[in-house]
């Protein structure tokens, strides 16, 4: 319970986001009353070049980070609009913004969510729905690990010698955005660590 909402309720519903049935079993859960979505779901495989990436790995990502997104905003949208409002945050990236070499395909699902979130925000003006959007930079999560195949020393080398962004950063921006009053829509949050210029610079203080 939230101590700004204390007539807020919280379940946690363990789920494939990628399972097709999906709505059919939100539905279940919910009684199609969801007042929040906060689109979180994503996860970058390798750093391959496109010449030698596993294309099994390309559509994990497109299947997770594209489909999966966009199948979760199509199945509470409709309740939304039925019960009067709600709003939505898409956790994209700064890769939706800026591309790099080894990201191919990671970057083209970010900014397949940036377009979509854009035209979502269109789609709904005017209808009580806010439609948002994060877009980080290099954040300390399982994020590196997933995507060097569980290899946890690759991942802390992503992070050696910086200071990154934490998930409860995140946290901090996306509850900023939902608690602005209802006529303000924070439209997008692009943020990065200090120690970070780019997808690409970075300083390091290594030892």
């Amino acid at each position: 319970m939230h101590e700004l909402y204390p007539k807020a309720s919280t379940h946690l519903v363990p789920l494939d986001v990628t399972d097709k049935a999906l709505a059919k079993k939100l539905s279940s859960v919910t009684d199609e009353r969801i007042d929040v979505l906060i689109n979180n779901a994503g996860l970058a495989l390798g750093r391959e070049k496109a010449q030698s990436a596993r294309f099994e790995d390309w559509e994990q990502m497109i299947e997770t980070n594209i489909t999966a997104n966009f199948r979760l905003a199509h199945t509470v949208l409709p309740w939304m609009l039925r019960n009067g409002g709600g709003d939505i945050v898409n956790l994209c990236s700064i890769a939706g913004h800026y591309t790099y070499a080894g990201g191919t395909v990671y970057c083209a699902t970010k900014h397949a969510v940036k377009a979509f979130t854009r035209a979502l925000r269109e789609e709904t003006c005017g209808k009580n729905i806010r439609v948002m959007q994060i877009s980080p930079g290099m954040v300390n999560t399982e994020f590196s690990t997933v995507r060097f195949g569980g290899d946890t020393q690759a991942a802390e080398k992503v992070y050696a010698g910086m200071t990154p962004l934490m998930a409860e950063d995140i946290a901090r921006m996306m509850t900023f955005m939902l608690e602005q009053p209802r006529h303000v829509v924070i439209d997008e949050i692009i943020t990065m660590p200090m120690d970070q210029g780019s997808p690409t610079t970075i300083a390091r203080s290594l030892k």
